[in-house]
């Protein structure tokens, strides 16, 4: 049915944004990050980086690279981003040649690798804990050696607080994806480095049960996956949960 009681015009001077424009999504977003105590210092992203976000690249069939379980070389995408960490059972391996021309994205422990493209998967973080000889990265940005504790930046960018400005960035353009510049001017908190490292210990102790479930789901162990994978999402929530606190200022620290 085609309503006639209204011009299109009349409608939207009515109410002039829809859920298609940034603008409507903006009021939102700034709800949530009002809620960020002030006794906080915030810094951009950009301001916090020893080197610049190394961006993503991947493998290329163009250039007589490939993929497959014959090669040597650990290759990351968007697949290996699991909720509670990277999925070490069932891992893609490339070329030397397409590991050469990538060797920039050798992995390092502390990387945090972050999806900046496809639908539902803008935002996606993961956290780099352990490494092989040879590694490379595909379709994934890589923030590497911060000046702050990267496991606190890895989970405030899971918080409500880093997902809150990621959104906001793409929610309302065109194509599903956002750049560089744009992760870079994401506002971190600075929490006292305390805390931060009090959010390392326990991160930790949540990855030693992502570990068991990748060990178990390798050896085909469908229980012993779903008890530790279970284990690991509940402790990590709970830290995201408990950091969020902390960043409201509801809480001075997350013990």
């Amino acid at each position: 049915m085609v309503r006639v009681d209204k011009t299109l015009k009349e409608m939207m001077e009515e109410k002039p944004s829809s859920r298609w424009d940034p603008g409507y999504w903006e009021p939102k977003y700034d709800q949530v990050l009002s809620q960020i105590s002030k006794t906080y210092k915030i810094d951009p992203l950009r301001e916090l980086l020893s080197i610049p976000i190394i961006a993503p690249d991947h493998v290329r069939a163009s250039k007589g690279e490939y993929i497959g379980k014959k090669y040597s070389c650990e290759y990351r995408t968007l697949k290996d981003l699991l909720f509670t960490g990277l999925n070490y059972a069932n891992i893609n391996y490339c070329s030397d040649n397409a590991f050469q021309r990538l060797i920039r994205s050798q992995l390092q422990v502390g990387d945090i690798l972050f999806a900046g493209s496809g639908i539902g998967a803008i935002g996606r973080v993961g956290f780099v804990d352990k490494v092989s000889k040879k590694s490379c990265v595909g379709d994934l940005f890589i923030i590497r050696e911060p000046k702050i504790n990267n496991y606190y930046l890895y989970i405030f960018l899971l918080s409500l607080f880093g997902q809150a400005q990621i959104e906001k960035i793409y929610h309302g353009i065109q194509s599903a994806k956002i750049s560089t510049p744009e992760i870079a001017e994401i506002k971190i908190v600075l929490i006292p480095n305390k805390v931060q490292k009090h959010i390392e210990i326990e991160y930790k102790k949540m990855a030693s049960h992502h570990d068991k479930a990748m060990e178990a789901k390798a050896k085909g162990s469908d229980t012993g996956y779903k008890k530790n994978i279970e284990i690991a999402e509940a402790m990590l929530k709970d830290l995201i949960a408990k950091t969020e606190t902390v960043i409201r200022g509801e809480q001075e620290d997350i013990i």
